[in-house]
């Protein structure tokens, strides 16, 4: 579904060519599924919200190419449990090249992260790394978007630099003269997401995650056991979410919460997202106007409204398919703050979509 949105463009930025074979893209399915896929992790490393900021898709108020900040989190879940290396010298407290060091990681996506400048785009020859950015731009089609890059975009280029290959695993993106940072071979899965915590007029931000589980018979020389297809990923998933969003409601069974509105919580995910484009401003206006206009009494009737709504109402620009054709699952959590006096709040949470 997804590999429609990465066309392959002509080689016009300079740097080394990349692999223009394809491979059948990896099936687009909910994180659960992804998860799902990948089975119980054993040995995993992650890292949670590094700081950068560049100018990337829209900002709180819609508009694209402000500078804003980013955090970045990735979990690297590998196939086998972490072991010491038996030529560690007699020490048995350095692993073997089953894992990565957290450092090194943090490294790879802070500096992917800044090939992007503060010029606004990444320059398109020199340092090798620099040849990953062009050749990944290139690869994703998204060359006219480089100096306002998409969330999507920027997603994309991390990902390239982490696998090798775009987000559905159907291309090799990285120049011919580059390695990845990870070997697909000694992966169960892998967690990417890129976070705008100042992206959101009235919540805690916005953010694009990326999940995909690894196929097991991916050979250490790429080569596949079984058919011709190279493409290392069982499955993969993308999820937007919209957190934290605080909105006037009026809601409640009780005679006191008929009178005023009260302040609700709104975390709103939507799994199998499929669209390249930044549209989450557009998305909380929707949210925040149906929440602004409900009076209903249960947060379970609301929380379902506020997903069918989305399902069935919310359009991309002028593209008339409702969501629900588009394959997503919207999930909503809703939390009461000041409804029960002993607890932090109480919660609702539905799902909704094919």
């Amino acid at each position: 579904m997804l590999s429609s949105l990465w066309k392959p463009a002509p080689q016009k930025m300079g740097g080394p060519p990349t692999n223009d074979k394809t491979d059948p893209p990896a099936p687009l399915v909910s994180t659960w599924r992804a998860l799902a896929d990948a089975g119980e992790p054993v040995a995993v490393v992650r890292v949670r919200n590094l700081q950068g900021a560049i100018p990337v898709g829209r900002d709180a108020w819609g508009r694209p190419g402000k500078l804003q900040p980013v955090l970045l989190s990735s979990s690297v879940s590998f196939a086998a449990p972490f072991v010491a290396s038996p030529e560690s010298s007699g020490n048995a407290d350095k692993l073997d090249d089953g894992t990565v060091h957290y450092g090194t990681l943090s490294k790879t996506l802070l500096g992917s992260l800044e090939l992007w400048g503060q010029a606004n785009k990444p320059r398109t020859a020199g340092s090798p790394a620099q040849n990953v950015a062009a050749a990944a731009i290139v690869a994703t089609g998204s060359a006219k978007d480089v100096q306002a890059p998409r969330t999507a975009d920027v997603v994309e280029l991390l990902w390239v630099r982490m696998t090798g290959r775009v987000v559905d695993g159907s291309r090799i993106a990285l120049p011919l003269d580059q390695l990845p940072f990870l070997d697909a071979s000694k992966l169960r899965s892998l967690a990417l997401t890129v976070q705008l915590p100042k992206a959101s007029l009235l919540g805690a931000g916005v953010s694009l995650t990326t999940t995909a589980s690894f196929r097991e018979d991916v050979l250490k020389d790429g080569k596949d056991n079984e058919s011709s297809n190279k493409n290392p990923l069982r499955s993969y998933s993308r999820s937007l979410r919209i957190a934290g969003l605080h909105v006037p409601t009026l809601v409640g069974v009780n005679s006191n919460e008929r009178k005023a509105k009260q302040m609700l919580v709104a975390d709103v995910e939507i799994d199998r997202f499929d669209v390249a484009d930044d549209i989450h401003s557009d998305l909380e206006k929707m949210i925040v106007d149906t929440m602004e206009t409900s009076s209903f009494e249960t947060l379970e009737a609301l929380a379902s409204h506020m997903a069918e709504k989305i399902l069935s109402d919310f359009r991309i620009g002028d593209d008339p398919k409702p969501m629900r054709e588009r394959g997503w699952r919207v999930k909503i959590c809703l939390e009461k703050p000041i409804a029960v006096p002993f607890a932090e709040c109480p919660a609702v949470e539905v799902t909704m979509g094919p």
